[in-house]
């Protein structure tokens, strides 16, 4: 049995992600992130978090695969 939640409330989203609250709302609020109200609890769908993560861009990533000739270029 697969112990990983479905869904998980906005400050364990929070936690999860590394989003503010705030910024989490925006998310939502433009319908990136999916997530379903229980009485009177938002919770945020955790694939659809995961998913919308791993579709933004990475930065610093970019690795020379020479870096001594860009040293002697003076780069």
């Amino acid at each position: 049995m697969n112990s990983d939640p479905i869904s998980v409330d906005i400050p364990t989203a929070c936690r999860m992600s590394g989003l503010s609250r705030s910024f989490l709302y925006e998310v939502l609020a433009g319908g990136a992130v999916r997530s379903i109200k229980a009485g009177r609890r938002r919770l945020v769908l955790v694939d659809s978090l995961r998913a919308w993560l791993q579709s933004l861009p990475t930065e610093g990533l970019a690795v020379s695969l020479t870096p001594a000739k860009e040293a002697r270029r003076g780069a």
